[in-house]
């Protein structure tokens, strides 16, 4: 996860925030909370990593507009970031298409049970 960060020519810092995480486009920087630096903050970084590729610092406004576009946009990152760990998950450890397993996925990459639908998902349509 670190080398995709670092081939997207950002830089992640573990701080003492509030929230989980953020991605800052102007410092292309990625800062998680420091309470996550011991354990699996794949999905977390992979999460702020989704904004940056889809340049939702761009969309400021929108994010900012309302409950319901805040929610698009963060569904939107969810969504890109189980795809990327999919597709680390299925590459690092050989795992084909039919033996992925959505319980073993969210639980080692930490993923809120609320995505549940959202993994099932981008599973079905994976490869």
């Amino acid at each position: 996860m670190l080398r995709l960060v670092n081939d997207m020519g950002l830089e992640l810092h573990f701080v003492n925030m509030a929230r989980s995480g953020i991605y800052f486009a102007d410092e292309k920087a990625i800062f998680l909370n420091n309470k996550l630096l011991d354990k699996n903050s794949d999905f977390e970084i992979s999460h702020e990593l989704a904004h940056c590729i889809k340049k939702h610092e761009e969309l400021t406004a929108y994010y900012n507009a309302t409950n319901y576009s805040r929610r698009k946009l963060e569904y939107e990152a969810n969504k890109i970031a189980i795809e990327i760990l999919l597709f680390i998950w299925a590459n690092d450890y050989g795992i084909e298409k039919e033996y992925l397993n959505t319980v073993k996925f969210m639980e080692y990459y930490k993923i809120p049970w609320s995505l549940e639908s959202c993994v099932r998902e981008s599973m079905s349509n994976f490869g």
